[in-house]
């Protein structure tokens, strides 16, 4: 019924919702003999080799989270900085062998390391790149080669025609193919894909931060549009965002007629399975008239109810220059597997906090807000907390140790328990559908991504632990009322001090 039918969106998070009964109702065992290949692979098609001596940035990391960089005073593009930002973003930091399988573990984080996530670079601009429409493969670093010349002007026109896609030196094309995250989520893995398209963003921004390239989050486009010029199988791969780096005066030429792609791929799976509620809000969310378009990229936010204060807590902040720089992080992240039940400092929870609050630059504005449960962090009451993104302040909802909450809250999984503090990431789903239909519904989880991604970077950045988690949906809304009344949650993030392997 389109994008505007939000009971779409309504029903699908009411029905992939987890519960204390769900989860033991509705057994899933995985298929090891049909898991999915995690890459997109076009064999035989020709490709160009991207520099391997990286020389990631030693920016630091805080200060590379906090940064952005206006368009007119953007730095140019060349094929070095391009596959740094590339590298950053998705690249592949580390294999490991365990039993029969190997392990590829990326620059982000994924949920299941399933990595969903597929890059498109459409360049336009950039020194010893020919212009024309790729695909970035993080397996052998190299990137395929899809379409020849300049795209600005095609997506630009896909996409409301924003003027930093217009004058981009670079386009970002992010896509999800589902069934990676299918195989082990199912239907729920539709959010996953956004929390995935999150932190790879939350990297990408700051790779850009550090090599001084502007950078823009795009989510109003025209599906077909750019699904065509990709050429992907819109029934098992979505559209979830673009990327605008970088900018030029140079003006971009007309695109050529974007022919049908006959680019074959190696199959991901013997048997890929469709489940028919996420292919339905995936459909229900595509932007596929002008109209739908037009409707989204003007759209405005309603002004959000006031949330009474009971008294702001500010603290001390760690300065940007204590932090690892930005590629040392990047090597360095993985998600936790076991927290120490040890203590971090309030000014490293406070700084985690602020670097990882600000909304990214982009064409939807901030819908998610921040609460915690604080186990563990010297200088600050164990509680329950709301944290104001805008006044970068702790408010206190309620005190005391509520491990064992926040233990069972994300699935009984003892990482809640056992870490210093659990960021939990939520949002009035209503305000956002009633603004921007079921494409809202994407934005939201995508932000808590983002969030949630930079969150990951800036505890690593300090020597500390972080690792996403799942949850049980109405019992995380209960234990933050009656403050989150009306919110749903949508990604947490647990961060402490990682168990060493000899005592794990």
């Amino acid at each position: 019924m389109g994008n505007e039918y939000i009971e779409a969106a309504r029903v699908f998070h009411e029905i992939t919702k987890h519960s204390y009964t769900s989860v033991r109702a509705s057994p899933h065992f995985l298929d090891w003999d049909n898991k999915p290949m995690p890459y997109k692979i076009y064999p035989g098609a020709a490709s160009v080799a991207l520099p391997r001596d990286l020389n990631l940035s030693s920016t630091p990391t805080l200060a590379a989270l906090s940064s952005y960089m206006p368009a007119e005073f953007s730095a140019a593009i060349d094929t070095a900085a391009l596959t740094r930002i590339l590298f950053c973003a998705d690249g592949l930091t580390r294999q490991k062998r365990v039993g029969d399988d190997d392990y590829h573990f990326r620059a982000a984080a994924s949920a299941g390391a399933l990595y969903p996530i597929e890059i498109y670079v459409a360049a336009s601009d950039v020194d010893g790149l020919e212009s024309g429409l790729y695909h970035f493969s993080p397996a052998d670093l190299r990137m395929t080669g899809l379409r020849r010349g300049d795209w600005r002007g095609y997506i630009a026109s896909a996409a409301a025609k924003r003027p930093s896609v217009l004058h981009a030196r670079v386009v970002i094309a992010m896509s999800a193919i589902y069934w990676r995250s299918e195989w082990k989520y199912r239907a729920r893995a539709y959010r996953y894909c956004y929390w995935d398209a999150g932190t790879i963003l939350a990297n990408m921004l700051a790779a850009a931060a550090a090599e001084e390239i502007s950078a823009e989050v795009i989510t109003a486009f025209d599906d077909p549009a750019l699904e065509a010029l990709l050429g992907i199988d819109t029934e098992r791969e979505g559209m979830i965002a673009l990327v605008a780096l970088g900018r030029t005066e140079q003006s971009a030429a007309p695109s050529p007629a974007a022919e049908p792609l006959t680019l074959e791929t190696i199959p991901l799976s013997s048997n890929e399975v469709a489940y028919p509620d996420l292919v339905k809000i995936h459909r229900e969310s595509r932007l596929v008239t002008a109209d739908e378009l037009a409707t989204v990229a003007a759209a405005k936010l309603d002004s959000a109810r006031p949330i009474p204060s009971t008294g702001a807590i500010h603290l001390d902040t760690i300065t940007s220059e204590e932090s690892a720089g930005l590629g040392e992080t990047i090597l360095r992240r993985g998600s936790s597997r076991a927290f120490a039940q040890e203590a971090i400092t309030a000014a490293e929870l406070a700084t985690i906090m602020a670097a990882s609050s600000e909304h990214p630059q982009a064409d939807f504005p901030p819908l998610t807000d921040t609460y915690l449960i604080v186990n563990a962090a010297t200088g600050l009451e164990p509680g329950a907390y709301y944290y104001d993104r805008d006044a970068r302040a702790f408010e206190l909802l309620k005190a005391g140790s509520f491990r064992g909450e926040a233990g069972y809250l994300c699935l009984e999984q003892p990482l809640g328990m056992d870490c210093s503090a659990l960021v939990v990431y939520m949002a009035d789903l209503e305000r956002a559908l009633a603004a921007f239909g079921n494409r809202g519904y994407g934005d939201a989880h995508l932000e808590a991504g983002i969030l949630g991604g930079r969150a990951y970077l800036a505890a690593y950045s300090l020597g500390r632990g972080a690792t996403g988690l799942t949850f049980y949906d109405d019992d995380t809304s209960k234990f933050f009322a009656p403050h989150a009344g009306g919110k749903s949650p949508l990604l947490m993030v647990a961060i402490g001090v990682p168990r060493s392997r000899t005592k794990a």
